[in-house]
């Protein structure tokens, strides 16, 4: 569909005058644009005409702001209205809701995917939208089922993915086009899982070396001074979670979102449970995150953190409003070749504090690695983003303060947010 016909679409659709139709007026209280700001209105707060009609939301002159429709329960019915929109720095706008027929709703550019591809039969690999992984861990080698060792995402800036198998190591794909590619990475020329990603090619590549550590944004717990992961290393066999659960919630070209549970994590004599929903939206260097945790053992502390394996220069820490923000810059790829910057934002209410692991030698298990101490807020749950970037995607990354500046404008945006407000 083109955008003359878009156009045509909207403004039919806004001049008709629906008397659900609905001004949205946003107010960007900085003097920072905002690119590709994200927003999301529920169905609650809407007033749908229920006669199957969906809504759009279009600009001042009519013309289709890219959103979706998500689902997010599976009753068969939308539950959230997700749209991107760009805001100059103390820009005000009204945007406008039209309903539509659901048949008619535009095709927007997919700029963000998640890809969960398991080989269900020999040679025959497929995306799933839900999974359930034992206690019991796959070894290498033939029959090995996971394209890339887990759920993959991405957007048009970067990729990431986790180890699904036990290891429980955050990953980072650095790519060179805004292309939605994972769904053709990590399968072999004989139809299996494959390691195709560690080699440079045209759309990128596996960046990041996780080392001893737990990649970038994984969980571990802090117990009795020993940090526990949340999984089992490659060479070991049987899991410390007895059941890791994977739904994918909602994917589309704004957002997309996905819910892993951990159900049983042992840590000392407790079973944990943990759930985690990610969500990366399009335009943004990163992800976020959203822990919810059940009953902890007397003292223990969950923990995320940062690999700093090839690290010489300094972290970063700062404080920016409500949040707490840990960068990190250097020839961090493997084998030191190219720069990549990586970064946690972390409101501030759930932040404990910051502390290094061991370089080696002490027989700790996670090495290597700046964490940070977590805990819930006021609402119960754990929040925090998770950024990368690096050179080959734009070669300011070379310069750490280019990056730093990224996410420092980032945590800026997300201190002071845009007021989004539903008018008649």
């Amino acid at each position: 569909m083109n955008k003359k016909t878009l156009v045509g679409l909207c403004m039919a659709a806004c001049c008709a005058c629906h008397p659900t139709a609905t001004l949205v007026r946003l107010e960007n209280p900085l003097a920072l644009e905002r690119p590709d700001e994200a927003f999301v209105i529920t169905h609650g707060q809407l007033q749908d005409p229920g006669n199957g009609a969906v809504p759009l939301v279009c600009d001042e002159g009519g013309v289709p702001v890219p959103s979706q429709l998500d689902d997010l329960d599976g009753d068969g019915r939308w539950d959230e209205l997700a749209f991107v929109y760009t805001l100059s720095p103390h820009q005000k706008v009204d945007l406008r809701i039209a309903w539509i027929d659901r048949a008619g709703y535009p095709v927007f550019k997919e700029r963000t995917s998640v890809r969960y591809g398991k080989m269900t039969s020999p040679a025959k690999i497929e995306p799933l939208t839900s999974d359930v992984h034992g206690k019991y861990n796959l070894p290498r080698g033939k029959g090995y089922p996971y394209q890339m060792d887990g759920v993959a995402w991405e957007n048009d800036k970067m990729g990431f993915r986790h180890y699904y198998d036990g290891r429980n190591s955050r990953d980072v794909f650095g790519k060179r086009v805004p292309d939605m590619v994972l769904d053709t990475v990590g399968i072999g020329a004989d139809g299996c899982p494959g390691d195709t990603y560690h080699v440079l090619s045209d759309w990128g590549r596996d960046i990041m070396s996780a080392g001893g550590s737990f990649g970038l944004g994984a969980l571990a717990m802090l117990s009795q001074g020993k940090l526990i992961r949340s999984g089992i290393l490659q060479e070991d066999r049987t899991d410390i979670i007895d059941s890791t659960y994977y739904d994918l919630l909602a994917e589309g070209p704004v957002r997309s979102v996905f819910r892993m549970r951990f159900r049983g994590w042992e840590v000392r004599d407790h079973q944990v449970d943990v759930t985690e929903t990610t969500t990366i939206r399009a335009g943004k260097y990163g992800y976020e995150n959203v822990i919810e945790v059940g009953a902890l053992p007397a003292g223990d502390t969950l923990v995320t953190g940062i690999v700093r394996s090839f690290n010489d220069r300094a972290p970063v820490e700062k404080k920016i409003g409500d949040r707490i923000v840990m960068m990190t810059h250097d020839r961090q790829s493997y084998d030191k070749e190219w720069y990549m910057g990586m970064a946690l934002i972390i409101p501030q209410e759930n932040c404990i504090e910051t502390f290094d692991t061991p370089d080696a030698g002490t027989g700790a298990d996670i090495i290597r690695t700046w964490c940070v101490k977590l805990k819930p807020g006021a609402d119960g749950k754990i929040r925090f983003g998770v950024y990368a970037a690096w050179e080959l995607q734009d070669t300011r990354f070379t310069q750490a303060d280019f990056f730093f500046r990224l996410i420092e404008e980032e945590a800026e945006r997300l201190a002071d947010p845009v007021k989004m407000t539903l008018l008649p």
